[in-house]
């Protein structure tokens, strides 16, 4: 009599495959090499060879030549070296200091230059441990005023002018209980304010100060007491890979050890026909 084990063979064979699949797949699993990390800014730049950078309406950091429409400024110098050392060109995209981390995010542009390191930005963006250079607050006044702290700017009455989301807005705000601060979009609105009597300080950092009021010939810029030195940066998208953060931050260390920040700052002076020998420059240990 024939009896029927097609039932029986059957599960023995479904069993045996099933195990012997899984043995095959964890086999196949651990012969497969590890997943590549995910992709770096740094590889997509070498790749497209374009290194994108905002841009904005602050001198001596960035100025957009109105008849060529072509940027120039410190901020774009010391991006043009970074671009070259990626075999790259340099793409200026316009942004704002308020809209500068959003652009970050939004994979608009790949680095922000003369962005200070606040711990809000921090939250949203990533910075290299290396500071870009130094500068300090500055104010400019009527040539007759007597302010010499920031003290004497915080009287009842007296009118702050600082550009809209900048680490100075944060700064006088954090400072300031008396006076009125009015924001603007932009350093050259801020300029314009003061030129036209709408406010009676305009604080920005010092480099920045220096170009206005050289232009403007109008009022004298100071460094209020107590002066600190203020270390900026340069912003980058948070990554999981750190390849391209890492890749910048050597990059700004040795720049800085080389003094070149000052060297393009002195460069872009004397093509305003400022005499850069007269003001501090952004390398805070040449500072006396």
């Amino acid at each position: 009599m024939t009896i029927d084990r097609g039932t029986t063979d059957r599960g023995t064979i479904d069993r045996r495959t099933l195990l012997g699949l899984a043995a095959g797949a964890a086999f196949g699993l651990s012969a497969l090499p590890a997943l590549a990390a995910s992709p770096s800014t740094l590889d997509t730049v070498k790749a497209s060879k374009r290194l994108r950078i905002g841009v904005t309406s602050a001198e001596p950091w960035f100025f957009k030549d109105p008849m060529t429409e072509t940027w120039t400024g410190v901020g774009v110098a010391m991006g043009q070296r970074l671009a070259a050392s990626l075999g790259a060109t340099l793409v200026p995209v316009e942004t704002s200091w308020a809209n500068a981390v959003g652009a970050l995010q939004a994979d608009q542009i790949d680095l922000m230059f003369v962005l200070d390191p606040t711990e809000e930005r921090r939250k949203a963006i990533d910075f290299p441990e290396s500071p870009l250079f130094y500068y300090a607050m500055g104010a400019l006044v009527a040539g007759d005023s007597p302010i010499k702290a920031w003290a004497d700017i915080d009287k009842p009455g007296l009118r702050i002018g600082v550009t809209l989301g900048t680490s100075l807005d944060k700064n006088v705000t954090a400072m300031v209980k008396q006076a009125a601060i009015n924001r603007f979009s932009n350093n050259d609105e801020t300029i314009a304010a003061f030129a036209a009597k709408r406010i009676d300080v305009a604080v920005q950092f010092h480099p920045a100060l220096v170009v206005q009021q050289t232009r403007l010939r109008l009022g004298k810029v100071i460094l209020p007491e107590p002066v600190e030195p203020v270390a900026t940066s340069v912003g980058l998208r948070k990554e999981e890979n750190p390849a391209f953060r890492d890749w910048l931050d050597g990059q700004l260390k040795t720049l800085y050890a080389e003094g070149v920040p000052d060297q393009v700052f002195a460069s872009y002076l004397k093509s305003k026909n400022v005499d850069a020998s007269k003001i501090p420059g952004l390398i805070k240990e040449a500072w006396h």
